[in-house]
């Protein structure tokens, strides 16, 4: 991986953003730490180069508000969609990631967008989820700054069903014992993993690897 940040990379030290509630990739421990295929990436990537790496792992709006904010360098696993083409630059892809539509148990027959009609759908604030949805015509979103809360709130049915990335819906539903009462209803959507900076800023030139999974 190597990365081209001019002025930053001069003063050698970058930082990075990226989203904390994305295991196995990026998220806290219960010390609060942040740990992660991402984080090992980076620390790596430090090691390597001699430039020191500031890793923030914050909610995924905030980490985008960040960097274009102008207080990150580089953003860590975002889709390229037609929406971020003005703000970002994107490296090559480096994994790809399924999104799927998840519903409380005892809702039956959604198997595509077009079954979301009238329900209140659940999204995490700046995910991809929410042009996706736009897009097929899906209104009445509730946003949530983490997946925590979107599935505790499902539990809770105050919300029945929420999209969502299947790496970290396959931990949180786990960890939470929720996967008894959530159950995926259909694939909706796939894309891949990306770094991205400041259109116009910097650049990014990147080498793909493969994750440890």
């Amino acid at each position: 991986m190597a990365l081209c940040l001019l002025g930053n990379l001069q003063a050698r030290t970058i930082t990075v953003v990226g989203d904390d509630n994305y295991p196995p990739y990026l998220f806290k421990d219960a010390s609060g730490n942040t740990v992660g295929y991402i984080a090992d990436l980076w620390a790596l990537w430090e090691q390597q180069t001699g430039v020191r790496v500031n890793l923030v792992a914050t909610s995924w709006g905030d980490a985008q508000q960040q960097l274009l904010n102008g207080q990150a360098d580089v953003i860590e696993m975002i889709f390229r969609t037609p929406e971020r083409e003005d703000a970002y630059s994107f490296s090559q892809p480096y994994e790809r990631v399924n999104a799927n539509i998840y519903t409380l148990d005892g809702i039956v027959g959604i198997s595509s967008p077009r079954e979301l009609s009238g329900f209140v759908v659940g999204v995490q604030k700046g995910d991809a989820c929410i042009a996706k949805l736009n897009a097929a015509g899906v209104g009445g979103l509730q946003t949530y700054d983490g997946y925590r809360q979107m599935i505790s709130d499902t539990l809770a049915k105050k919300i029945k069903i929420f999209c969502m990335d299947e790496y970290p819906a396959d931990y949180y539903l786990y960890l939470m014992d929720a996967d008894k009462h959530i159950r995926k209803a259909f694939s909706f959507y796939f894309d891949d993993f990306r770094r991205a900076v400041r259109k116009r800023r910097c650049c990014i030139t990147e080498t793909s690897h493969k994750s440890k999974r």
